[in-house]
């Protein structure tokens, strides 16, 4: 169970991971010592997951950002995430309800590329259909 301390760590890390356990106790009113074991209770009990960074993918030549939906015969749902996890261009997986099954957010330098991908996905065994969406603009990430 998380209590309100717990609950004012994550919202502090989620608005800033790069803040140090001093910062977090400052602004909470805790020790430094109480915001490292509760930071560390959350890690173990996998609350916490990582701490990391969001990066501008048009910074490393990523200029095509796609939203990929696919749709598999269901009995082979999991071996076709196995497989989408394998490929380098595509950053996050999902399963899902509604009218995709797998999710996927790939980054690449070109919608020519993007095609090549697309075209590895839909040869991937037990994949049925695939639908992407080219991101435009971003308007909160």
């Amino acid at each position: 169970m998380l209590d309100d301390i717990d609950m004012k760590i994550i919202e502090l890390l989620r608005e800033n991971s790069r803040l140090t356990n001093v910062e977090i106790a400052k602004k909470i009113k805790k020790s430094e010592t109480t915001v490292r074991q509760r930071i560390m209770k959350l890690v173990d009990r996998n609350i916490v997951k990582k701490f990391s960074i969001d990066v501008n993918p048009i910074i490393f030549g990523y200029n095509t950002i796609a939203f990929v939906g696919i749709n598999t015969n269901p009995s082979k749902l999991f071996k076709v995430v196995r497989s989408l996890k394998k490929i380098k261009d595509i950053n996050t997986v999902a399963t899902t309800t509604g009218a995709y099954m797998i999710l996927c957010q790939i980054w690449t330098e070109s919608g020519i590329h993007l095609g090549e991908i697309v075209e590895k996905i839909e040869e991937i065994d037990g994949v049925k259909e695939v639908y992407y969406s080219i991101v435009q603009e971003y308007h909160k990430d």
